[in-house]
């Protein structure tokens, strides 16, 4: 077989070879939620803090912002093994433009906003036929106020699904990041200094953090997530997913401490993801060690998931 012929079964493999047409005629719509914001806040730690100075986006008098939740079915077949729909060739069309809007924001963990729009992406289960997956679509649009109709369109030119969008004329609100969380706060206590060990190029460093201003806080928190906030999950397959830096403490003061990591096996690491998996009802608890330098002051300090109060510690 010649190189050239090779390249094309090997594409034809990964099914690179599948039209974007063919990947639009396989998907079905089999469930569509649709919501309008005047209002989006941004909860995530790298932009601004969720707990004090929190960044929220505004649609202004003129326009508004529409969320779109929308789940697929895929009829996957031995030549259709993934759909890979760009971000590129999905919009929202309104009657009154010629134009189809592109998406400027999206919802991977719900409530976390991200900003930039979503490809439309799904693979084929190792064991289909036996297994089926689905593909899905979290987008977020500014249209014009007062808009209620609209198509949302995926895929290129004539060939592109289109799919009527009835926008509520009511405004939504978006839930706390905390409302799916129980927090408890397992210990709080100052510590002199903080020793950590580090494995590197195969030798075991040890390390030592003493703080040169304030002292150096220990907070131990055990963390209960309760529904899946995956937005692209499977029915029973539960996922949730934060950073250390999603936590605030606020001293007697009323000022915030400075996160400076959590302890991950016997060294720390800031701004360090934690992600937790299950299926059925069943959620995990996440237990988590962060560390803070503030001044170590008496009296109640405020504890802080994302954007909401979930507890408190006291230092006597």
């Amino acid at each position: 077989m010649s190189p050239l012929r090779t390249l094309a079964w090997a594409a034809l493999g990964l099914g690179l070879a599948v039209p974007a047409s063919a990947q639009v005629e396989a998907i079905t719509l089999t469930g569509m939620t649709i919501t309008r914001h005047d209002v989006l806040p941004n909860i995530d730690p790298d932009l601004a803090a969720p707990c004090c100075a929190q960044l929220v986006f505004e649609s202004g008098s003129d326009d508004d912002f529409v969320y779109i939740d929308a789940d697929f079915a895929v009829a996957w077949s031995e030549e259709l093994d993934r759909i890979n729909i760009s971000s590129r060739d999905i919009g929202l069309q309104l009657p009154t433009e010629a134009e189809p809007r592109q998406a400027w924001a999206r919802f991977n963990y719900f409530p976390e906003l991200e900003r930039g729009g979503n490809s439309l992406n799904a693979r084929r289960p190792r064991d289909w036929p036996e297994e089926n997956a689905g593909a899905y679509l979290n987008l977020v649009f500014q249209v014009p106020a007062g808009t209620t109709q609209a198509e949302l369109l995926i895929g290129e030119g004539a060939e592109a699904m289109r799919i009527p969008v009835t926008i509520p004329g009511e405004v939504s609100e978006l839930p706390s990041m905390a409302s799916f969380f129980d927090v408890k706060v397992t210990n709080f206590a100052i510590m002199p200094e903080l020793t950590t060990e580090d494995r590197l190029s195969r030798e075991e460093i040890a390390g030592r953090v003493v703080p040169t201003i304030g002292q150096l806080m220990r907070l131990d928190v055990e963390i209960v997530p309760s529904v899946n906030l995956r937005t692209d999950s499977e029915p029973g397959e539960n996922a949730v997913f934060f950073y250390n830096t999603a936590f605030s403490l606020i001293g007697p003061e009323g000022l915030p401490l400075v996160n400076i990591g959590r302890a991950v096996n016997s060294s720390i690491r800031n701004d360090f993801s934690l992600s937790s998996n299950w299926d059925g009802d069943e959620p995990p608890t996440i237990e988590m060690t962060i560390f803070f330098i503030g001044s170590g002051e008496p009296g109640d300090y405020r504890l802080f998931f994302y954007d909401e109060e979930v507890g408190a510690a006291a230092l006597n």
